[in-house]
C-alpha cells in the first residue's frame, strides 16, 4: 500500500480487483455452513472472541467512532430543536427521558425515547418536541428504524 493511498481507499481498490471472486465464493455458502463454522469456531476461540467482545469499545477507532456519531446525534437534536421551545417543553422532554429510565428498571424492558416523525426522515423530518416524542421498548424502536407512517 502506498503511502498516498487512505487505508478505506485501499480497500475499496482490492475489492474492485477481487470482486468476482469474492462474490463467487460467497455463492456457495448456505447458511447452514456458516452456523456450524460459527459454532466450532466459538468452541474453539470462545474465550478468546468474548474478551475481544468486552474490550472492543475501549479500540481507539472504535472510541472515535462513538464520538464522531454522538456528536452527529447531538448536532441533529440542536438543529431539531426549535428556538420557540418553552422551559415547560423543555422539562417535559427531560422527564420523559428520565421515565423512559425508570421503566427500564422497573420492567427490566428496555425503553428508548422514539421520536414519532423521525429527525431526518426519507420524506419528512420532524422536531425534537414533547409532541413528537413517545416510549416505546427497544425492540419495537429497532423495528421501526427511521420510518413515519401515517395513520
Amino acid at each position: 500500500m502506498g503511502t498516498d493511498v487512505t487505508p478505506s481507499e485501499y480497500q475499496h481498490q482490492w475489492y474492485l480487483k477481487n470482486r468476482e471472486r469474492i462474490l463467487e465464493k460467497s455463492k456457495g455458502r448456505d447458511k447452514v455452513a456458516k452456523a456450524e463454522y460459527d459454532k466450532k469456531r466459538r468452541e474453539i476461540k470462545g474465550e478468546q472472541l468474548r474478551e475481544y467482545d468486552r474490550n472492543r469499545s475501549n479500540l481507539s477507532h472504535r472510541k472515535a467512532i462513538k464520538r464522531s456519531w454522538s456528536r452527529k446525534r447531538t448536532m441533529t437534536l440542536k438543529q431539531a430543536t426549535p428556538l420557540w421551545l418553552s422551559e415547560l417543553d423543555e422539562l417535559f422532554i427531560k422527564e420523559i427521558y428520565h421515565l423512559a429510565v425508570l421503566r427500564s428498571e422497573a420492567t427490566g424492558v428496555d425503553f428508548d425515547v422514539d421520536h414519532i416523525v423521525p429527525l431526518h426522515g426519507k420524506y419528512v423530518s420532524g422536531l425534537h418536541v414533547p409532541s413528537n416524542l413517545q416510549l416505546l421498548p427497544r425492540s419495537q424502536n429497532i423495528r421501526k428504524k427511521n420510518h413515519f407512517e401515517l395513520v
